[in-house]
Order: C-alpha cells, then structure tokens, then sequence
C-alpha cells in the first residue's frame, strides 16, 4: 500500500514538471511541431524540453543548436550574449514581437533587456539614469516630448506598456514640421496631441451650481425658546472655478474658487405679531483654495480636493430677534429687538470629492459633494458653522499651444 502510495505521489509531481505544451522549434528556416516543456526564467534562457510526436524521449536542445523555439504566446530565439570580454549564446524571450522586438532573459546577476541596432546585433537597455527610455524613444521614432510621461520602470510590465505608448506616439506622422531643435526628430502624431492636451491642460474653469444646507449652532442667551439654538437652511449655489497646474505632471492642480450663497431662516412663536421671531439674513461670498488630486482612465475622472476657505459677508444686520411681553388683548408691556452682525471675514477648512466626465477634449461635465467648517462667524454667540453643498457644472479646458519652431 505504501510502494501504491509513492508511486502516486511521484507520479503527480513528476507530470507537474513535466507538463508539455504544444509549439515549435526552429532549426534553419524549417519550423517542426513538438511538444515543449516550460521551465524557469533562468533554465528557459539555457536550453529548450521537447519531445517529438510519437516519442516518449525528451530532447534537450541549447541555444547552439536551434535558432528558436515557442509554445502558446511565448517566442524564445537564440542570440551571442557579451557580458564583459566574454560572451555566450542565450535563449532570449520576445517580449514585443514584431519588425522591431524586445528581447529579456534573466540570469543570476539580474534582469536583462536588448533591442536590435542597424545590423541586428543586441543592446541592452540601459537602466541609470533611466536611459533606457531614450533608447526605446529612438529604437521606436517617437518624439521626445513623450520621455517626461513615461514613468513605467525597467521591468518586463514596463517595457512593454512603455513599448505601447512609444508605438502610439510614432503612429500617424503629418507634415515635415519639427517640434524640437533637433532636425533627426520627427513631428508630433495627431493621436499623441489628442492625448498629450487631454492630459495637461494648461487651465481648466469650471461653473457650477447646487444647493449648499448650512447648519450653524447658536448661543445668544436672549431669552428665545430653548429649541432656536441652531440655524439649519439651505441655499443655491453658484460657482466660477479655475485649476492651475502646479507639477509638472497633471493630475494634481491649486483649485481656487469663488461662491456665493444665500442664507435666510425665519423662526416665530404666535402670530400678528408673533411672540417671539428669529431672523437671519447672510449673504457670503466663499473662496474656497484648495489642492485637487485627479485620477481615472480615458473620459471618467474622479477627484478629491482639500484646502482652506475664507468666507465674506456681504450684509450688516445678519442675525436679527423680538420678543415681546404681555399679549394682543391687555396690551404689550415690552418689546425688545436686536441685531447682531456677523464677522465680515471668516476663515475655515473645506474637502470633497467628485466626478468628471469629458464629453469632448475641451469640455467635461462634473458633479462634487463638499464640506466646510467655518470658524468665528458670531465670535462667542454660536459654534462652528458646517456648510454642506452638492453641486454639478461643466468644465472648460485651454491647452498649450504647440510651439513653431
């Protein structure tokens, strides 16, 4: 039962390792169909597992005997390999196929990754400094204004999402304008200015409009019914926006806006005239300065902003009581009324979020949720007031103008 159970388990390993797939290898310019079996990045680049149809024999072949080999999507060729003074022949893997191919391969000193000159002879990319992206640039004709965007790393992900954006930028050349001092390179494609503007705009100015609800505690000591001791109202809102990039890669910008609100509540106790009322009457202009942080893929974006805010009165008079003693048959004794003015100037903290959707390359609509917390607005007669506001608009970008040279 035992010997039964080894031979099991033997039995599993060994077809895990040995598991084939069907592909090819090439020797000359004949390609013969075999099985092959994958094995580790490091071994892959030393020798090739196959085994013919109709023969249970496994055939090691080296980098000196076949020209290449593949299975499924993966292509390995054989190349001279200089390392130093010494040099040796390795499977490399084809990691971008086609008329101009990037080549990888790993060995105990690391990673490894080669494009072909003028005569078809390999070199290596370049980490330091991150020339391998000047290196891919000129294997790949794409502009040099493309170099700063890329910020994939020297990887095998990388290179090839970095090879895509490279190919992308080199597509559909127009013209024998030269965007650079530099007559070698060539102009930039229509496609990469579509997405270059879309990326970097050089202003975007948004408006909106919504409701803004403000809640703001109350402690005036005059006397009013216990339950006035807040003031809860809502508002329309109107805003004009600008964002300004303040990196040198977009999607962080200074967000600077201007608001403008309403607020107006009436409370009241009894009637002509009422026993007790409370009234406010403000009238603020709001500027928002905030950090805005954008992310999302093609036309939907969305974003989180935080800053400060300082908000203006525009009015005197804001918060406004009566109250009289005695009743409407035997005649009133008292009346008392009073004003009080809010801070003209008020300081706070705002935040929210949002979404942005581009319905062309200049222009996007948006909806956002904000919060503020406005501080000092009755200096010791209320608490901080909260300003919470939804609003939707539309934004209109200016782009860089491409330079003549």
């Amino acid at each position: 039962m035992r010997i039964l159970f080894l031979f099991l388990i033997l039995t599993i390993i060994s077809t895990g390792i040995f598991a084939q797939e069907l592909g090819y290898i090439q020797n000359d310019s004949a390609y013969i169909s075999c099985d092959i079996y994958p094995q580790s990045e490091v071994k892959s680049g030393k020798s090739c597992l196959a085994r013919f149809k109709n023969s249970a024999q496994i055939i090691t072949y080296t980098p000196d005997q076949i020209h290449a080999y593949g299975y499924g999507f993966t292509d390995y060729y054989s190349f001279k390999v200089v390392s130093g003074n010494d040099s040796m022949k390795r499977f490399l893997e084809a990691i971008v196929q086609g008329d101009s191919p990037v080549y990888y391969f790993t060995d105990e000193s690391g990673d490894h990754f080669y494009i072909l000159n003028d005569k078809k002879e390999l070199v290596e990319l370049i980490k330091s400094n991150e020339e391998y992206k000047n290196q891919l640039a000129a294997y790949y004709d794409a502009p040099a204004e493309i170099i700063p965007r890329i910020h994939y790393g020297l990887n095998t992900s990388g290179v090839i999402q970095t090879v895509k954006l490279m190919k992308e930028a080199s597509m559909e050349v127009v013209g024998d304008e030269f965007v650079s001092g530099n007559p070698k390179q060539k102009s930039l494609t229509m496609k990469q200015k579509k997405r270059m503007r879309m990326i970097r705009p050089k202003a975007s100015f948004t408006f909106q409009t919504g409701v803004t609800s403000q809640r703001l505690p109350l402690d005036l000591h005059t006397g009013l019914p216990t339950s006035w001791d807040e003031f809860k109202v809502s508002s329309l809102t109107f805003s004009l926006a600008a964002d300004i990039p303040i990196m040198k890669h977009w999607p962080v910008t200074y967000h600077q806006e201007i608001c403008f609100n309403k607020f107006v509540s009436e409370y009241m106790h009894g009637s002509n005239p009422p026993d007790y009322q409370l009234i406010q009457d403000f009238s603020v202009i709001s500027l928002p300065a905030m950090v805005r942080y954008s992310f999302g893929r093609k036309r939907l974006n969305v974003f989180i902003n935080g800053g400060v805010q300082v908000d203006i009165a525009l009015n005197k008079n804001n918060v406004g009581w009566l109250i009289l003693t005695g009743n409407n048959s035997t005649g009133y004794d008292a009346a008392t009324i009073a004003y009080l003015d809010y801070s003209t100037f008020q300081t706070g903290l705002t935040g929210g979020f949002g979404v942005s959707y581009k319905i062309s390359n200049n222009l996007a609509i948006n909806s956002e949720f904000r919060y503020s917390a406005i501080f000092n607005v009755l200096p010791d007669k209320s608490g901080t007031e909260s300003q919470s506001a939804f609003k939707v608009g539309i934004t209109y970008s200016i782009f860089e103008r491409e330079k003549k040279q």
